[in-house]
Order: C-alpha cells, then sequence, then structure tokens
C-alpha cells in the first residue's frame, strides 16, 4: 500500500512538474539562450565570452522590469510586449557589436522565427 501511494506520488508530481511555465530557473533559461545563440549564430568561444554579460544583464532587466509590473498591479500584456520589443532591440544592437556582418544577418533571420514562434503559440492560447 505504502508503494502504491509513493507510486501516486511520483505520477502526480511528474505530471504537474510537466505543466509547469518554461523558463522557470533564470540560470537554466540564460544557459538555453546563449546555446541557441551560439548554434543559430555560429559563435566562437571569445563571441560568447561577449555576448555572456550583454544576454544576462538584458535577461535580469527584463525580469526586474516585468517584476516591478506585476507588483505595481500595472501588469498589461500590450505594454508588455512594447517593452520587450524595445529591451530586444537595445540589446540586438549591444549584440551586433560583437558579431560580424554576418552574424548580424543570421542574428536578424533568428529574431525573426523566434517572433513567428511566439505568434504561434499565442493562438493557440
Amino acid at each position: 500500500m505504502k508503494r502504491l501511494v509513493l507510486v501516486v506520488f511520483v505520477a502526480l508530481f511528474a505530471i504537474g512538474s510537466s505543466f509547469a511555465q518554461p523558463g522557470g530557473d533564470p540560470a537554466a533559461r540564460l544557459q538555453r539562450e546563449l546555446d541557441r545563440l551560439t548554434t543559430e549564430l555560429g559563435l566562437s568561444k571569445d563571441q560568447v565570452e561577449k555576448v555572456t554579460p550583454i544576454v544576462t544583464e538584458a535577461q535580469k532587466k527584463q525580469t526586474e522590469e516585468f517584476t516591478k509590473m506585476r507588483d505595481e498591479g500595472t501588469f498589461d500584456r500590450e505594454k508588455m510586449m512594447e517593452l520587450r520589443t524595445q529591451m530586444q532591440a537595445e540589446t540586438d544592437k549591444l549584440l551586433k557589436a560583437v558579431l560580424t556582418p554576418e552574424q548580424g544577418v543570421k542574428l536578424d533571420a533568428y529574431r525573426k522565427k523566434q517572433a513567428e514562434e511566439r505568434a504561434k503559440r499565442m493562438q493557440g492560447q
């Protein structure tokens, strides 16, 4: 009987965890973004070292701004998306200073692909 309860508990925990929103842990989110940028843009080790603080600071700033909006009760999806777009443009400008021109073009294509995927997810809600 104890085993059955334990198995059911573990199963429920696993199912509940699968419904958690993506993103979660900031360190994991940062690593995923760095891995994607490295793969999509073909970053060198030197570029990864230069890009890491840019992406880290951008994610920190975004988290702070969104938390502030939620805490103030001014959470507005439209405003959030506008702010996110603005912050991403600022970040991309900093990233392009580190990238080659070819990588800059790849970054633009990557951001377009991200926007399309985000739009598909939003339609599904």
